[in-house]
């Protein structure tokens, strides 16, 4: 019963793993599962139309050049007809006043031309420019990408975490001043939030960030980050290895060991291969998997509510992910709200299989 029960613990860790080993596959062999919403994640919004202005309106209401001229001589015909008096004189002022409407109604309709010109070009760019938020973005891309960059992220900081920390354990039961020393370092660091350690740690290089290539930078940010979840998880884990290896060696047995003159490096080094060590081993990685997770999805969150898409440490994380649609699950903001949902739910199943395995290192020890 106990190993059926096992089995299915087993099952239940590696199904709820399938998002980090799933996520290195080509998202577009999934494109054709999934609703097409989550291939173009960003909706588009109502574009603006701008009625162009009538511009036979303009015609209509203003007269040409020659058609005021010719209304001028056909005013100035009939007023000679019906007064019948001479007016050779004023030939030269007629004149001079039709050539000054003809220089208005000219001026005029140049205006006119130029305002429907600007008013054309302002109408067209409205109507063919899209808003800021109707690009359209790959959610199904941008979820396999951060679960991408997850898994790189737990797996380098598990194998740099772990060999710090045995390293430092391993020193600290070695020598006791190495050990007290060392414990009032670890006690300052633990004193401090993880997130803000992260934040600290990113601060002297968020210029070089900016300034870097893509490629760069993501490296760059990685290697930052991995040197803050490092220093966030090295207290509890230095000391899940230095206390049970400190109670094998003072135990009696240990005694028979020095009695052969067996030196305590040589003790040691037999000590941390029995099974209570790997199985503390396996603890320690567990937890630090589960921490590192935690402190890579809440400050993936921060960055990109604090800064945005334009902030500087280069970080892709599901969290970064959460906090673009969180206002999707309020109705805010265009998308489907599974759009936050489920990263959530990956990110819980991750979370879940990593306390499985750490509770049933638990156990066994």
């Amino acid at each position: 019963m106990k190993k059926q029960f096992n089995v299915l613990k087993t099952v239940v860790v590696v199904i709820f793993l399938l998002p980090l080993l799933i996520s290195w596959l080509p998202c577009e062999w999934f494109e054709g599962i999934v609703p097409e919403s989550f291939v173009r994640s960003s909706v588009p919004t109502a574009v603006k139309h701008v009625e162009k202005p009538a511009v036979d309106s303009f015609v209509v209401d203003i007269p040409s050049s020659g058609e005021a001229a010719a209304s001028s001589e056909t005013k100035a015909e009939s007023a000679s007809e019906v007064k019948k008096e001479p007016e050779v004189k004023a030939e030269p002022q007629r004149e001079q006043l039709n050539a000054g409407i003809q220089r208005l109604e000219q001026e005029l309709l140049k205006e006119m031309e130029a305002q429907m010109m600007m008013e054309e070009e302002s109408s067209d760019s409205e109507s063919l420019s899209p808003a800021p938020s109707i690009e359209k973005k790959n959610f199904l891309r941008e979820l396999f990408l951060s679960f991408r960059e997850l898994s790189i992220t737990l797996i380098t900081t598990m194998i740099f975490a772990m060999i710090m920390s045995y390293i430092i354990g391993y020193c600290s039961v070695l020598s006791m001043r190495f050990g007290r020393g060392f414990a009032n370092i670890l006690n300052a660091i633990e004193s401090i939030p993880s997130i803000l350690i992260a934040l600290f740690c990113y601060a002297p290089v968020s210029g070089a960030l900016a300034k870097t290539s893509g490629s760069t930078s993501s490296t760059l940010s990685l290697i930052v980050f991995i040197f803050a979840a490092t220093a966030t998880v090295l207290p509890e884990a230095v000391r899940s290895i230095s206390i049970p290896l400190s109670d094998l060696y003072n135990r009696k047995y240990s005694v028979s060991f020095r009695s052969y003159g067996f030196t305590k490096n040589r003790i040691l080094s037999v000590l941390m291969r029995t099974s209570i060590m790997v199985d503390t081993l396996k603890r320690v990685a567990a937890g630090i998997l589960l921490k590192t997770l935690v402190l890579d999805t809440s400050f993936g969150f921060v960055i990109q509510v604090g800064l945005g898409a334009t902030g500087t440490p280069s970080h892709t994380s599901p969290g970064a992910l959460i906090a673009t649609y969180r206002q999707t699950v309020l109705g805010l903001g265009d998308g489907d709200p599974l759009y936050f949902w489920v990263p959530s739910i990956f990110l819980i199943m991750i979370s879940v299989a990593f306390l499985i395995v750490l509770n049933d290192n638990k156990e066994d020890a």
